[in-house]
């Protein structure tokens, strides 16, 4: 999956959970891709329905996870970040990604 259209980013948070890592100790799925803005990483997570992300780096680190509770919004958030995320979208087996 690579996404090119706004309807890819959907697709990727409608597929998250075959493609994120799961944190047996939090309980939620998650997804790193670095941060073309800061120069660090963002995480981006989901639990049950709730989606947050996280941004950190060498010279910085988001107090809290930001919640993203407008799925337009979160779309929205994918769409910009779409190379950074289609870097790590790459190194994932086609087998995971495409079903």
């Amino acid at each position: 999956m690579i996404i090119r259209k706004k309807m890819d980013a959907k697709k990727l948070l409608d597929e998250f959970t075959k493609i994120a890592s799961f944190d047996h100790e939090r309980q939620k799925f998650y997804f790193v891709f670095a941060d073309k803005e800061r120069g660090g990483q963002y995480t981006l997570m989901k639990k049950g329905t709730q989606w947050s992300i996280h941004g950190k780096g060498e010279t910085y680190c988001d107090p809290d996870e930001t919640m993203m509770n407008n799925f337009d919004e979160l779309i929205n958030f994918v769409w910009k970040h779409r190379s950074r995320i289609n870097q790590v979208l790459k190194d994932i087996p086609k087998k995971v990604v495409n079903g």
